[in-house]
């Protein structure tokens, strides 16, 4: 189903700019970047600590200012959970999940007010999950996986080609060789800010 999925959000992709192609041109064809910082909250059971700071940038191109396809790097922060081994005595332990990878996949962007619009993003996530021991156990194991992105956001255009907003996005991540059982299903909520290279 997985498999299925991913499949689905990268052939959204390509769809997306089929279809754009053939678009007219009422608004203009652009390439765009954009970068987000804020808070992310890991799904893994275990963890004392699962919110963190995380952040993202993304370079694509949009069709109309309207469907995209874009390509990024996103780092969802260092949840941690501490506690104690006790042996003879009682040795600290902390333990340290970091994720990070590369994004691919497609975007929409739909104005509803002057200067107001909403967008959407969907796609495939290469995630890298590391485990860090300190403490009374020292070491890091990681783990590879391919999975799903997506998110929703709310924006404000201060000018044709500047914008600010506020997105919501969720990463899902697996990462069964390192002892994380199920699926790590992160959500970054943050601040961000888009340019747009518009011709004037």
């Amino acid at each position: 189903m997985r498999h299925l999925f991913l499949a689905a959000s990268l052939g959204a992709a390509m769809a997306v700019s089929s279809f754009a192609a053939h678009a007219g041109d009422a608004d203009p064809n652009h390439y765009f970047i954009n970068a987000g910082a804020g808070m992310s909250h890991a799904g893994v059971s275990g963890l004392n600590d699962k919110d963190s700071w995380g952040y993202g940038v993304n370079a694509g191109y949009r069709w109309r200012d309207t469907w995209g396809v874009e390509a990024g790097y996103v780092d969802l922060g260092k949840p941690e959970t501490k506690g104690w081994i006790y042996g003879n005595s009682a040795y600290p332990q902390k333990l340290t999940l970091s994720v990070s990878g590369w994004t691919l996949g497609a975007n929409g962007r739909w104005t509803f007010a002057e200067n107001w619009h909403v967008s959407a993003r969907l796609g495939a996530f290469f995630s890298r999950s590391k485990l860090t021991a300190q403490g009374y156990y020292v070491g890091g194991e990681t783990a590879n996986d391919t999975n799903l992105y997506f998110g929703a956001g709310l924006g404000y255009d201060i000018t044709s080609q500047l914008s600010i907003g506020v997105n919501v996005d969720r990463y899902q991540a697996k990462a069964k060789s390192i002892f994380i059982n199920g699926t790590n299903s992160t959500v970054l909520v943050s601040g961000t800010l888009e340019y747009r290279f518009i011709s004037q």
